[in-house]
């Protein structure tokens, strides 16, 4: 008899944690963040522009720094 006591304590304690954890937990979950909202999805990128021989020389300045660092 005593071991049925304990045993159904428990599961009465089980429900209790259960159902406490059922009230308090979130009731609605949002799918995306509250800063994304309003604002257009429709965005268009600009055009990619070829870079100049400058920026080319400052790229191969910056990999040549790089490789010679990295040994």
């Amino acid at each position: 008899m005593r071991k049925s006591t304990i045993i159904v304590q428990g599961l009465l304690a089980c429900l209790l944690c259960c159902g406490a954890a059922a009230f308090t937990s979130c009731k609605h979950v949002d799918e995306e963040p509250a800063l994304n909202r309003g604002y257009k999805k429709n965005v268009r990128m600009p055009d990619a522009e070829p870079m100049t021989a400058e920026d080319s020389a400052v790229v191969a300045a910056q990999k040549a720094e790089y490789e010679q660092n990295a040994k």
